[in-house]
């Protein structure tokens, strides 16, 4: 399953989109998020926002609800989100999101992020998603698009030793518009041994290694990310001049590093 998953998402990963996620133009954004989408049913209304863009990238978003009731709005309790994206052939699957969203009063929604693994196209692979709050009510199965977006990146691999079963996530959050200097480098990791469920995985170690392969160098300063929160990790990448540089990530779990052969990730610095 885990070799076809992996032959799926590269194609999907390289192609395009051909049609654009529904805004509401009418609704205004929230702090600096804008609407995606709506989904309703009888009295129960929910409507959803990406941070800095009305569409949904491939990648990370950091995503918000706001969730209405016989058009009162919600401000406690939670709300789960469950994106399934559905082949024409072969299996369906999810991706990594946060477990629960809860309510933040300084941007009037219930906030979280969600890591698209791969995009959506008009033929043969589809985004949907269920949503239920407070186990209260559900909103099931509204198709939505994904798209891919400049700077995000993301890295499946298939563990080998000692946990062949072992499906592992890492997607970039920043730096995705990298410049030359110190850069904030923040990533977030999951696991997952049947596609469904993904975990965050918080007790890693993580140890980076920026180089660039037209001058074969690397650089100093750079600073090891370390664990905040919701499998998120944080440090520095120091891309000393501008030009295209890997920054290769050894990821220890458990004491075992995790298998990623030639794993890293690619920026341009300007």
């Amino acid at each position: 399953m885990y070799k076809y998953l992996l032959l799926v998402l590269l194609p999907f990963l390289l192609a395009s989109c051909s049609k654009e996620n529904s805004v509401s133009p009418e609704t205004p954004p929230v702090n600096s998020y804008s609407k995606v989408l709506t989904v309703d049913t009888a009295n129960y209304k929910i409507e959803m926002y990406n941070d800095n863009s009305s569409i949904l990238f491939v990648g990370y978003n950091e995503i918000g609800f706001k969730v209405f009731v016989d058009n009162v709005e919600k401000k406690t309790g939670f709300l789960k989100y469950t994106p399934t994206m559905v082949h024409n052939v072969g299996h369906g699957h999810s991706t990594p999101v946060q477990s629960e969203f809860t309510y933040d009063d300084s941007k009037g929604m219930f906030t979280g992020y969600v890591c698209y693994s791969m995009l959506s196209d008009s033929s043969t692979s589809f985004w949907f998603a269920d949503y239920n709050y407070n186990n209260e009510f559900s909103v099931v199965r509204k198709q939505f698009n994904v798209v891919l977006g400049v700077g995000n990146q993301m890295s499946i691999w298939l563990d080998t030793i000692p946990n062949p079963d072992i499906l592992y996530y890492l997607t970039l959050i920043t730096p995705k518009d990298p410049k030359v200097g110190l850069n904030d480098f923040k990533v977030i990791l999951h696991q997952t041994t049947d596609n469904t469920v993904y975990y965050e995985v918080n007790d890693a170690q993580m140890f980076i290694r920026p180089w660039m392969p037209s001058h074969g160098h690397g650089s100093s300063s750079n600073i090891n990310p370390v664990f905040t929160t919701h499998g998120k990790y944080e440090g520095k990448a120091n891309l000393t001049m501008s030009g295209q540089w890997y920054v290769y990530d050894s990821i220890v779990i458990n004491n075992h590093t995790a298998s990623a052969p030639s794993f890293y990730l690619v920026f341009d610095a300007k």
